[in-house]
């Protein structure tokens, strides 16, 4: 295991703050607390970071299913397997079948694939999180698919969700954070108080 040239804090050394809002997002599932624990370095940083990553997931106009696509698709891409491994599973609970989340892996987005797997809205998901990884500007051809089923929030949101996605990947990827199942436990985080809720 390579050693995370960052360490994740303890949960015990994070601001109450940090830990209230881990406890407020535990629908989310576990696997998070090296992510907190890494973020904890810079509290102010996280706490906003945190807050648009729950407007995206729990507040945001994109289906489960697109939004899951975009992630694991733009993981995959990154070489990101921490986000990945945390989000095949909410991509299942999105609707998305076993073979589809094994399909947003596939080195190319060949046509070979696509017939067997991919609705053309899915498919124009997962190559606009293509294009974005390799910093390339979206076609105008694609650009219209996507808008003549999105609206326009739901467009930026899309945008949004793919970037914020390669974020935490460049992040925990260049820093070397480890899964919570890779490392030491770490201690649970205190209970969370009402203050530190997020909104719903």
């Amino acid at each position: 295991m390579v050693t995370p040239r960052i360490p994740p804090l303890p949960a015990e050394e994070w601001p109450p703050v940090l830990r209230d809002l881990l406890g407020a997002s535990s629908q989310d599932g576990p696997g998070r607390v090296n992510l907190f624990g890494t973020l904890a370095h810079h509290p102010p940083l996280a706490e906003a970071w945190l807050r648009l990553a729950h407007v995206l997931t729990h507040q945001g106009t994109l289906t489960p299913r697109d939004r899951e696509l975009a992630i694991l698709r733009t993981s995959y891409r990154l070489g990101c397997d921490f986000v990945r491994g945390r989000h095949e599973e909410h991509a299942r609970l999105a609707g998305l079948t076993t073979a589809e989340v094994a399909a947003t892996a596939s080195p190319t987005l060949a046509p070979d694939l696509a017939p067997r797997y991919w609705h053309p809205a899915d498919l124009a998901v997962l190559r606009t999180a293509d294009l974005l990884a390799d910093h390339a500007q979206l076609p105008e051809p694609l650009w219209q698919e996507l808008a003549e089923r999105l609206r326009a929030e739901q467009l930026v949101e899309l945008l949004l969700v793919i970037g914020q996605c390669a974020m935490v990947c460049t992040t925990l990827n260049t820093l070397g954070t480890p899964p919570d199942t890779a490392g030491p436990a770490l201690s649970t985080p205190s209970p969370v108080s009402p203050k530190g809720r997020l909104p719903a």
